[in-house]
């Protein structure tokens, strides 16, 4: 296999992370080195990241907890003060490693990784450092492009998605693991800062060293054949 691939094969999706935290200027270069290299359209950024670090350990386990799958999910989301303590009594015995599988929980724990992008929507058609450039101020942008927000169409979630699985494979050629989440809810007694309602959220993507000392579960979904996607006309 070709270097590229070796890297593709490397990126794996996990649910427990070390407390270890990689080193902050690590993950600073593997963001510059996404943002210098995967492309926009016309070089217009639709969407923003929101960097959490490991001084948001509370907030994290907060994400975690409303994270909740299996089948008592939809119990939660509307909860009062009392179901959602009952929801972290829930996750805290779920996240013990001793515990007894069961289908009633399941929580996205990836979101507690020492460092969580949230891709966020950008509705300001240029930043600061693009309107003050000479091609903004001549007034030819406006001509060319005819607009100045970015509120409708789903480009913001295809560029966030581009910068997202290119970031997981960097992350792979440093040795550390990159995971998706997307699955969670808002609720006044789960404070923080990650989920914030007047916010459009795509996904969040946690970073860090993988605990190998957790038990992982396989999928038991089958993966569809590639006859199934791909369509040769």
């Amino acid at each position: 296999m070709s270097y590229l691939t070796d890297i593709m094969e490397k990126r794996k999706n996990i649910q427990f992370f070390k407390e270890e935290a990689p080193d902050k200027k690590l993950i600073d270069t593997i963001l510059r080195q996404a943002h210098e290299l995967v492309p926009t359209k016309n070089n217009f950024w639709y969407y923003k990241i929101r960097v959490y670090g490991p001084e948001h350990k509370k907030e994290k386990r907060n994400l975690a907890i409303s994270s909740v799958g299996g089948l008592r999910r939809e119990e939660y989301p509307n909860g009062n003060k009392e179901k959602i303590k009952e929801l972290e009594k829930a996750y805290d015995k779920w996240m013990d490693p001793e515990r007894v599988t069961s289908h009633e929980y399941f929580f996205n724990a990836q979101v507690t990784a020492p460092y969580l992008l949230v891709y966020t929507h950008q509705e300001k058609f240029l930043t600061e450092h693009q309107e003050a450039s000479a091609f903004s101020q001549s007034g030819r942008m406006e001509k060319i492009f005819k607009k100045k927000l970015n509120k409708k169409g789903m480009d913001w979630v295809m560029q966030a998605s581009m910068h997202a699985i290119s970031t997981a494979y960097l992350c792979a050629e440093n040795d550390l693991y990159a995971s998706f989440c997307r699955c969670y809810f808002h609720n006044e007694f789960l404070p923080n800062d990650m989920l914030r309602p007047d916010t459009k959220t795509a996904f969040m993507l946690g970073i860090g060293y993988r605990d190998t000392s957790r038990r992982y579960y396989k999928s038991y979904n089958l993966e569809a054949l590639y006859e199934e996607i791909v369509e040769w006309q």
